[in-house]
């Protein structure tokens, strides 16, 4: 068969990304994060050594996982790639002298079983110059994050062929026969060299039982943990004290998906997640679905994909980040969500101490919408939110507007709210009512009745910041969703 030569081109903007630079065999592409099981690094002469966390991947050097193995790798320019047991993923070509100057390059050969990445810079100017291959085909990639399978001739449980699934963004698998573009949770599927790739009907089952990225803590930068790295307010305060100042913005991030299948408990006093979700009333996927916003709830993803993971460029003074998990079975505190999931968690709360004393040097204070995911619907239609703006008292410590105006669905929701600070910051979350336009069922007919809350959480030692979570009901419909706000 053919063996095709060609370009995976990846869009991405990174940031808190280690930089290493290498062109020839030999030079430094990245160094491992994780190892789990039978890994090998087979050096471009031939010889080989254990991979252990912390150790350099060279360019030349390939990449062999065992059963019930795999590998994360950290690359220089911020991207990860996860490699997937029994499989061999070869980093063929590497340049990144830390600048998107047309010099930067990598080439990756996917030569058995599958690999996920989670893209760098390379390929956000110049998406030619980020590149993989297989045997039979290459991907393209628009996006950020997609998981690739080759498999030879051979295997008695799958048929042979190359598969790509989106995750987030747009790709396309290309060989001699032409190209099929792949969109979110699709899978792409060449048979052979000379086969015209098609959408597969179905996600196979390889794709969930595929390893996805660990969490990574690493000291500098803001990072949150899951539940068993979450171990207290020294930690908390040692990564207050190493983060350095950072300004407004928002980033691709890079290196920390949250993707645990206990749960997200997090007992950090200066950290926080605010989770909104629809969950039926059922509570086990079925019925109609209220609105649900929740504070440091337990959350297991089982399976989902996370996608809109992003942390603001002032994420070294402030470690907030966002997502998204859709598909799956997605529970919160046990109960089954319908739609989409949303979180939002930043690592510096501001500490009751700090924020009793804002009373005295700062007596009012609005805050605007900075960004997040997009609100969804009951239904997971995905939408936006137009306005979001919070006014707090803090001589009263009190919230004395909570003003949201979100769509999702052909659906325009308006709400407000007021609260006592405890009532907000705690687990009761403060109440909302309002009205929505289209939840009627006819276009352009607004009716009161909505209800809902909202929960939030103070971020940085001066309240500088903001994280919320909001969910609305009326009749059979809901929206829910996170925001970052910015006074």
């Amino acid at each position: 068969m053919a063996h095709i030569k060609s370009t995976f081109r990846i869009l991405i903007l990174v940031s808190l990304a280690s930089i290493w630079s290498g062109q020839a065999v030999g030079a430094t592409a990245g160094v491992v994060q994780f190892v789990a099981g039978d890994v090998r690094v087979v050096l471009a002469g031939g010889n080989e050594r254990p991979a252990t966390k912390g150790s350099p991947v060279d360019v030349g050097d390939m990449i062999t996982t065992a059963k019930a193995s795999m590998a994360q790798i950290k690359m220089g320019d911020g991207a990860i790639v996860v490699v997937q047991p029994e499989s061999r993923v070869t980093v063929a070509e590497y340049h990144y002298a830390g600048a998107e100057d047309g010099t930067e390059k990598v080439q990756f050969r996917l030569e058995q079983g599958g690999m996920r990445a989670l893209t760098g810079a390379i390929g956000h100017t110049h998406k030619a110059n980020y590149s993989i291959e297989t045997p039979i085909a290459h991907i393209g990639v628009r996006g950020t994050d997609h998981e690739t399978y080759y498999f030879p001739p051979g295997n008695a449980d799958v048929a042979p062929g190359v598969y790509n699934k989106v995750n987030t963004g747009l790709t396309f698998i290309r060989t001699e026969g032409g190209e099929v573009e792949i969109s979110p949770n699709r899978v792409g599927y060449a048979a052979s060299a000379r086969d015209l790739p098609k959408l597969l009907t179905a996600v196979p089952d390889f794709f969930n039982r595929s390893i996805q990225p660990k969490v990574v803590q690493d000291v500098g930068t803001a990072r949150v943990a899951s539940a068993a790295q979450a171990t207290g307010a020294p930690q908390a305060e040692e990564r207050r004290k190493e983060a350095a100042k950072g300004r407004g913005g928002l980033s691709r991030r890079m290196d920390l998906v949250v993707t645990t299948t206990n749960g997200i408990n997090l007992t950090d006093p200066q950290t926080a997640t605010l989770v909104g979700a629809t969950i039926p009333a059922s509570g086990d996927g079925t019925g109609v679905s209220f609105g649900r916003s929740l504070l440091n709830p337990n959350v297991s993803t089982n399976r989902a994909t996370l996608v809109e993971n992003m942390v603001s460029d002032d994420a070294k003074s402030f470690g907030v980040e966002w997502g998204t998990w859709q598909g799956g079975t997605v529970t919160v505190n046990g109960a089954v969500t319908s739609g989409s999931t949303h979180f939002i968690t930043s690592m510096n709360m501001t500490s009751p101490t700090e924020l009793a004393a804002l009373g005295s040097t700062v007596t009012t204070a609005t805050y605007n919408y900075v960004g997040g995911p997009a609100p969804t619907d009951q239904l997971g239609n995905a939408g936006k939110i137009n306005s979001l703006t919070v006014g707090v008292n803090f001589s009263t410590q009190h919230v004395d507007s909570y003003s949201l105006n979100a769509s999702a669905g052909g659906n325009t929701w308006a709400a407000n709210g007021s609260g006592t600070i405890s009532q907000f910051t705690g687990s009761s979350g403060i109440g909302l009512t309002g009205s929505c336009t289209g939840c009627a069922g006819q276009s352009g007919q607004t009716t009161p009745g909505v209800q809902g809350t909202a929960n939030g959480a103070f971020v940085g030692s001066a309240a500088e910041r903001m994280i919320t979570s909001f969910a609305l009901n009326k009749a059979n419909q809901a929206i829910a969703g996170v925001g970052y706000l910015a006074r």
